[in-house]
């Protein structure tokens, strides 16, 4: 698997539903947004992401499986961060069909998260099962 993962894939099936979602609004002239929650949320997911990015580029390379940081709370940090802080913030903030997406992302993510998965347990092995048995997908334990 490349160093993107399933986010290609994913991009395939939320970003034209995005495009439509804008159609959508423009055409029907539907105003239903929440920027009031949205901006801290998408701002929030960003510096989030920001962090959890510059730790998997530092060891990518090194091929080694990151298990600190955001990587020791869930498997997936960055899809986790996308689906409930970045896309839910977006969506509130554009309002409309917009508000759809955060569902239209998690439903192309589960449905090609296994394929990372495998791709991950072929390189890491016995490393990755230990990970994965003991580290949650994407919402950290309480």
């Amino acid at each position: 698997m490349r160093f993107w993962g399933i986010e290609p894939k994913v991009a395939l099936v939320a970003g034209p539903y995005a495009l439509l979602a804008f159609y959508l609004n423009v055409q029907f002239g539907i105003n239903l947004a929440f920027p009031v929650v949205g901006v801290p949320l998408l701002v929030a997911g960003l510096a989030l992401w920001l962090l959890c990015y510059s730790q998997i580029v530092r060891v990518y390379e090194g091929g080694e499986l990151l298990k600190k940081g955001c990587y020791s709370k869930v498997r997936h940090p960055i899809y986790s961060i996308w689906g409930f802080l970045i896309l839910p913030g977006f969506s509130l903030s554009i309002g409309g069909f917009m508000l759809l997406l955060p569902l239209v992302y998690w439903l192309s993510v589960v449905g090609f998260i296994e394929d990372e998965e495998k791709a991950l347990e072929e390189r890491f092995g016995e490393e990755w099962i230990k990970y994965r048995k003991k580290t949650p997908r994407f919402i950290p334990k309480p």
